[in-house]
């Protein structure tokens, strides 16, 4: 096995995916194969570069995380596949395990506690990583939404109109609309950007 551990981002927040590089550089046992947007070429991408980890966030333009790692399974990729997400729904991080990646990381989490989890998966020492900071367990928000409402929320949020939504969740735009008053109410939230604040 090589010394080396080739790294690919898919993310589509350049800010940080440059910062992201610019601090991976700095560790000789990785490679920084660079990263992408998530947009429809990124698959093409990854299956040429073929990375031995894949960091993805889970909030994209295009689709969720859990879409591109299964259409990249799909597609024949075998190697590491680890969610890089400032998500903090519980929900999402317990659906990781069934959803084809290999962990579920934090980007709060301090930087060399990730260099150390992705090697040691990489290496075979560990099957899953997942490092979450203190504060995203303890966490409890001061209101409860439905797992359907979750979603509709998350996917509001990364930027889906209604119609993209009742798509993605195969309901109708009424179902949407209906979801979204619940959740302003539930949140207390005059709009959706508060909305969005309250779940970041």
């Amino acid at each position: 096995m090589s010394n080396t551990i080739s790294v690919f981002l898919v993310d589509d927040h350049t800010i940080f995916a440059q910062s992201f590089g610019a601090y991976m550089v700095t560790f000789p046992e990785f490679i920084w194969k660079g990263s992408a947007d998530g947009s429809e070429k990124t698959i093409r991408e990854v299956l040429r570069i073929s990375p031995k980890v894949l960091l993805l966030d889970y909030h994209l333009k295009q689709r969720t995380g859990f879409e591109m790692a299964q259409e990249l399974r799909q597609s024949g990729y075998s190697n590491s596949i680890v969610l890089l997400t400032m998500n903090r729904d519980s929900y999402i991080r317990k659906a990781a395990r069934t959803q084809g990646v290999n962990g579920f990381v934090s980007k709060e989490i301090d930087g060399e506690l990730l260099v150390d989890g992705l090697t040691q998966l990489v290496e075979g020492h560990i099957d899953y990583l997942e490092l979450i900071t203190t504060a995203q367990e303890q966490e409890q928000l001061p209101f409860k939404l439905t797992p359907q409402e979750k979603r509709v929320a998350d996917l509001i949020c990364s930027g889906q109109s209604t119609e993209e939504v009742a798509t993605r969740l195969s309901i109708s735009i009424h179902t949407v609309h209906t979801h979204r008053r619940r959740i302003l109410e539930k949140t207390g939230a005059e709009n959706f950007i508060q909305v969005c604040q309250k779940l970041s």
